[in-house]
């Protein structure tokens, strides 16, 4: 216990100069990438801050609270609760930095080294926890199940509601061709809480499921569709908010694109349609989660839950068709009576 509490000590030592050094050079040409990438473009990019605050200002304070809670479990100072809390944090400390490397395959589009460096020590500071401190969060999560239920719901509830706000504000720009720079951040709040209350549900549905010891949960019939939902809802937000968000909003800054263009009209086809995926997954997992699903298998839970993503995909493209229309006849009839010819 000892070593390993020690080895996670050294560690977030070794992550919190690493994330001061990216503070201290972030806008200084004499940043030194390990490896030849442009680590610039993550650590100066709309990907270096997340609901506004900068990530190396998030990583410093995850590693100060680490080196804390486990400079006291090496005094034995450190009560019982907080050790698990050290724990939980390691946990969503690996979590965010999985999150990030989504962010640099799909978003930035380029690795950073000094970023994948930071995931490997959270990666290691997860493993030394999880070996000396894994009882008492077994113990942790089996007393306070009823808090776990309680964080799962909040995570369905928030997530549905900010999925339901983004798609709001995502179709009224698309309907307008039109978005300003506030409308942009609101955008990518939006998007940063669902990923918050993804990774909430993910985490304390896990914790649920790892102390179910009466096969309460984890052998009902709607447990697996729950779980491909959650898989679709990162397709969701990964599609969305890092691949077709990024590319309309640079379309529609400033004049007015070529409306009528090929690779425009597949955008928004392709974002309408995901965003029915993301409002149909997150409601779906509410409903699976408030109401009991014992009269139906697994088999026909899912057939339900396609059958609702495409009529949703249906309904999302026919809205797309007529809004796309009214708002080229708003916008310029010339190139509406282009469209009608070339359908003609």
């Amino acid at each position: 216990m000892f070593w390993l509490t020690l080895g996670i000590i050294i560690s977030a030592i070794g992550g919190l100069i690493l994330v001061r050094y990216i503070a201290a050079h972030k806008h200084s040409p004499h940043l030194v990438c390990p490896a030849g990438n442009d680590c610039q473009k993550a650590v100066q990019g709309k990907y270096s801050k997340f609901l506004g605050i900068p990530l190396e200002n998030l990583g410093t304070l995850y590693y100060a609270l680490i080196i804390l809670i486990y400079i006291g479990a090496l005094a034995g100072t450190a009560p019982g609760w907080m050790l698990t809390g050290g724990l939980l944090l390691a946990g969503i400390g690996l979590a965010f930095s999985m999150y990030l490397s989504i962010v640099q395959i799909f978003g930035v589009k380029s690795w950073c080294t000094l970023c994948l460096g930071s995931m490997g020590i959270s990666l290691l500071i997860f493993a030394l926890a999880f070996l000396g401190f894994e009882s008492s969060l077994a113990e942790f999560a089996y007393n306070y199940r009823d808090l776990l239920k309680w964080l799962y719901m909040l995570g369905v509830i928030v997530g549905s509601v900010f999925t339901t706000m983004h798609a709001y504000i995502f179709v009224s720009f698309l309907k307008d061709f039109e978005i300003s720079r506030k409308e942009e951040r609101r955008l990518e709040m939006f998007s940063h809480s669902a990923w918050v209350a993804l990774g909430l549900s993910f985490l304390s549905g896990l914790g649920i499921l790892l102390t179910d010891y009466n096969v309460e949960y984890s052998q009902a019939n709607q447990t697996i569709v729950m779980i491909i939902i959650v898989g679709m809802l990162i397709v969701y937000e990964v599609v969305v908010n890092m691949v077709i968000s990024p590319r309309l909003i640079g379309m529609h800054f400033g004049d007015h694109p070529e409306l009528d263009d090929h690779e425009h009209a597949i955008q928004r086809k392709v974002s309408f349609a995901f965003i029915a995926v993301g409002v149909v997954s997150w409601y779906s997992l509410l409903l699976l989660s408030v109401f009991d699903w014992f009269s139906f298998s697994s088999g026909q839970i899912l057939i339900g839950y396609v059958i609702l993503l495409v009529l949703g995909v249906l309904v999302t493209s026919l809205v797309e068709v007529v809004l796309y229309r009214k708002s080229l006849h708003t916008l310029d009839p010339e190139l509406l009576n282009q469209e009608n010819e070339n359908q003609d």
